[in-house]
This record gives structure tokens, C-alpha cells and sequence, in this order.
């Protein structure tokens, strides 16, 4: 495994996240990279049908923002649960508040920091890889997963129009990535035996569903680009 940080890659771009989600924390509601509860709910759905049952298992939430997820987890039965965050002040918040899971605060581009926790059955990065370099977010990840474990996560789908013109807003900081690419970088992954991506496709009607949940599938072919990715890889 290669040690790369992300500030040795862009410092303007880890700072302009550091600030992006420092205000974000700061803010009485937890969706924090969802424009509501309902979608962040929905993708965290989403992660734990990928994963399948958590129960006795060792989990990382990877950018575990307020701590949601890393809840859900310890809530399904899983034996271990460790939540990763760099924004300090929420990580030391919930060390009081959920002392059951492990909270650690660094980042997932520093291969110190990730190689510190151990190896774990389930890593998940939701909403982490449009933030970062995806090269060390992938290697350093990987290296936190346990034989025959699987990293799974969501991101944005640069194929997306929607997706593609916030990127253009914020162009160097906003950076999603395409499916292509996602699939490339998984396939990269020293032992990797299995991986594939699902899609989050737009519904008409939102009122119930905000989306249909597009087949596991290595090699997709979408009629239109779904908004989200699911991606997931299993390690030998």
C-alpha cells in the first residue's frame, strides 16, 4: 500500500472540504450530504443490502459524518463498529454520547490513520469519493478490509447531467467520478474476486420511492445515467 494523504494532493481542496464540513456538522440536522433525511436513509438502505447481515461482524463507517450509519450498524447486531471522521468536534461528541462504537477522528487518505483501526469484514465509504483522491481513498481502504470482506460505497455518478454541471461549479473540489472509472479503480484492487455497481436512478414519482435501485451488475449498460453509484468489492 502506497502512504498518501490527501492534503499532499491538493491542500486547497482538503481545506475547502475541511470548512465545507465543518459548517455542515454545525448544523442541528444529520443528512448531511443529502438535500433530505429520506434520501440519506434511503442510501444507507441501499449500503445495507449490499452488505447483506452485520450481525457479528466487524464494520468501519469511513466519513462517518454525525454517525448515523455507524448506529445502524451497531443496531443490526454487528460485533465491532468503528466510525472515521476528521471533523474533531463531532467525532469527541459522539464518544459521549455512543460509547459502544469505537470513534476515531483522521482521514480516509492517510494510510496511518486507516492502518491504525485494523482490519475489519465491512468497510463503507458513503459519500466520501468525490471529496477525495480516488487513487488513496481506494488503496487505503482496501487495506482495511479483512479476507473475503467487501468495501462498499456510494458517490455521485459523474455520467449523470445533473451530477456533471455541480461538478462544473466547483471544478477541482467537486470531483465525482464516472462509472467507468469507478469500475477501473476497483478492478485495480490487489485480491479483489468480486465488485460490481448499482444504480440510483431518478423515479417520476417521488412521493413514496425517491428511486429505483438498478441491478449489481460489472458491466452496466443504463438507458440514462443513473444520479448515484452503489459500488461494492469483495476481497479474496
Amino acid at each position: 500500500m502506497v502512504a498518501r494523504r490527501c492534503t499532499a494532493d491538493d491542500p486547497a481542496r482538503e481545506a475547502y472540504w475541511r470548512h465545507t464540513f465543518s459548517e455542515l456538522h454545525a448544523q442541528p440536522h444529520d443528512y448531511l450530504d443529502y438535500a433530505t433525511a429520506d434520501e440519506q436513509t434511503f442510501t444507507f438502505g441501499a449500503c445495507l443490502l449490499a452488505a447483506g447481515s452485520v450481525a457479528g461482524l466487524t464494520c468501519l463507517d469511513a466519513g462517518c459524518g454525525k454517525g448515523g450509519f455507524a448506529r445502524m450498524l451497531r443496531a443490526g447486531g454487528a460485533r465491532q463498529v468503528v466510525g472515521l471522521d476528521y471533523i474533531d468536534a463531532t467525532i469527541q461528541a459522539l464518544r459521549d454520547s455512543d460509547p459502544a462504537i469505537r470513534w476515531e477522528s483522521g482521514s480516509v487518505c492517510d494510510v496511518a490513520a486507516i492502518g491504525r483501526l485494523g482490519v475489519v469484514d465491512l468497510v463503507f465509504a458513503i459519500e466520501i469519493l468525490q471529496c477525495v483522491p480516488p487513487g488513496a481513498m481506494f488503496q487505503n481502504l482496501w487495506g482495511a478490509v479483512a479476507p473475503a470482506g467487501r468495501l462498499i460505497g456510494v458517490t455521485p455518478n459523474a455520467d449523470n447531467p445533473f451530477v456533471r454541471r455541480r461538478a462544473d461549479e466547483r471544478p477541482g473540489l467537486y470531483a465525482p467520478l464516472g462509472t467507468a472509472a469507478i469500475i477501473e479503480h476497483m478492478k485495480g484492487l490487489p485480491g479483489v474476486t468480486e465488485l460490481g455497481v448499482m444504480g440510483f436512478a431518478w423515479r417520476e414519482d417521488r412521493r413514496s420511492v425517491l428511486y429505483d435501485l438498478l441491478p449489481l451488475t460489472s458491466t452496466p449498460h443504463w438507458d440514462l445515467p443513473p444520479k448515484r453509484i452503489l459500488f461494492m468489492a469483495r476481497k479474496s
